[in-house]
């Protein structure tokens, strides 16, 4: 951790990749840096909860069933029918990610005038799909092989190999994410080798002088 101190104009970046690639475990190093965080899937989850007029959007597009007797989204539902549509896909997006992004700004001007923060992190796997890339200052792109990403996601989720595949498939390729990355980050290796490229990305995004974003 470093030690407190104010953070006078910190800058905003987005760690992002596929489902499966790491991104979140990227977070966590950076969290114990002492950046602020904000998970942009748990923001979605939120804003369903609380947003009545959004359910009842949700339900007209995927059916009733999507929502359990007690209101609770039926994650595993709604990810099956919306993730293997390209079409529904969109749909689902158009309707939570308007929503979603203005509240992460919010949360984003709130973090940055605390002064608290050396980073304001963004957790977001969909950057470049919703085209929000120009919203920060650096974009971190967390890589690994495809059956690396496979296990993961089987080990965490109760999903079947057609199902990660089909997710996978309404991403943008991430070999073509990389190529517009300000910063990359392999996680292939081990905990130990993540968190030895983390901290290097994060030093060299708090000298100001050592980096310049890609395209100008």
């Amino acid at each position: 951790m470093l030690k407190k101190r104010k953070f006078m104009n910190p800058k905003v970046v987005a760690v992002t990749g596929g489902i499966g690639s790491g991104q979140s475990s990227v977070c966590a190093i950076l969290k114990e840096f002492g950046c602020r965080i904000i998970d942009v899937d748990r923001k979605a989850k939120q804003i369903i909860a609380k947003d009545k007029i959004l359910q009842k959007e949700l339900q007209k597009a995927f059916g009733e069933k999507i929502f359990y007797r007690n209101g609770r989204l039926n994650r595993h539902l709604l990810a099956s029918l919306a993730f293997r549509d390209a079409v529904k896909t969109q749909l689902l997006n158009k309707l939570v990610h308007p929503r979603m992004v203005a509240e992460i700004v919010e949360e984003m001007e709130q973090a940055r005038f605390s002064h608290r923060y050396p980073l304001i992190v963004i957790d977001a796997a969909l950057v470049f799909e919703i085209s929000i890339e120009q919203m920060f200052d650096a974009i971190i792109v967390v890589y690994a092989s495809l059956r690396k990403r496979i296990e993961r996601v089987k080990s965490r989720d109760r999903l079947t190999d057609e199902d990660i595949i089909a997710r996978i498939n309404r991403q943008i390729p991430l070999d073509e994410k990389r190529k517009w990355a300000d910063f990359e980050i392999n996680n292939n290796g081990t905990l130990e080798d993540l968190r030895k490229q983390t901290r290097q990305v994060f030093d060299k995004l708090l000298d100001h002088g050592s980096f310049e974003r890609r395209g100008g």
